[in-house]
């Protein structure tokens, strides 16, 4: 078996797909919102920034908190021993080459553009940025298209700030695939997106790994089951399973 089909076959069992939206299912994060349209914090930033928000994002899968991918997650940036940041890092680096060779069209549509002319990365503290690297070296299909478009300046602290960074590349005009590794309330990924919008970005989409979950949620066993009820499966998202593509 090649190393891409070993790759494929232990993440289609470490990964969990999001659910599809529906009245209680956050149409933004894709977490549980007990029959709202969006998640607490998700209202909050829909309230106080609008427009200016990433027009679509998706979440490649659940990270639950404890489990394989939430660990590697962590890992991949912080772990101690060099060869276990090495082969996690080749790992997440298949993952987001495998689901953009299929849906990064879905994500496209679901922004309203024919496709996307620049990539770029959720910034962090971190120098180098272990994302960054990922996007800019090891998977082909951003490779070419990876620009440096944001600084970290400050800790966003939970909170969505454009403050918290600064632009430093070009986005005006231009369609950006933002990504992240981890979305836990979102502050990270919708302040870059606020930040580029306000410099002049004509489309953001946000592509996530790991939507973080914490399985001590009063709300989490049902939520749980629900997701984990399908296996992954590579050819569909959740932007063109609920038709949102």
């Amino acid at each position: 078996m090649s190393p891409h089909s070993l790759l494929r076959e232990r993440y289609s069992n470490v990964l969990v797909a999001p659910p599809s939206v529906d009245t209680s299912i956050c149409r933004v994060c894709r977490r549980d919102t007990n029959q709202f349209t969006r998640c607490y914090p998700c209202h909050r930033h829909q309230a106080d920034f609008g427009s200016e928000l990433a027009n679509t994002v998706m979440p490649i899968s659940i990270a639950v908190k404890g489990d394989q991918l939430a660990r590697e997650l962590w890992r991949y940036k912080n772990s101690s021993i060099d060869r276990e940041r090495r082969d996690f890092t080749n790992g997440l680096a298949y993952v987001l080459a495998a689901f953009l060779q299929e849906h990064e069209s879905c994500l496209a549509r679901a922004a309203g553009v024919d496709g996307f002319e620049v990539v770029t990365s959720v910034p962090s503290t971190r120098s180098p940025e272990p994302l960054a690297g990922i996007l800019s070296g090891k998977v082909g299909r951003t490779s070419r298209r990876f620009t440096t478009l944001l600084r970290r300046v400050a800790p966003h602290e939970g909170r969505l700030r454009p403050d918290a960074v600064i632009v430093v590349g070009n986005p005006a005009g231009r369609s950006v695939l933002l990504v992240d590794d981890t979305w836990t309330t979102g502050a990270s990924l919708q302040s870059a997106a606020v930040a580029l919008r306000r410099a002049g970005a004509r489309a953001i989409a946000g592509l996530v790994v790991g939507r973080h979950f914490d399985p001590t949620y009063e709300r989490a066993t049902a939520y749980l089951e629900k997701v984990r009820s399908r296996p992954f499966d590579w050819g569909v998202c959740g932007l063109c399973r609920t038709g949102l593509a």
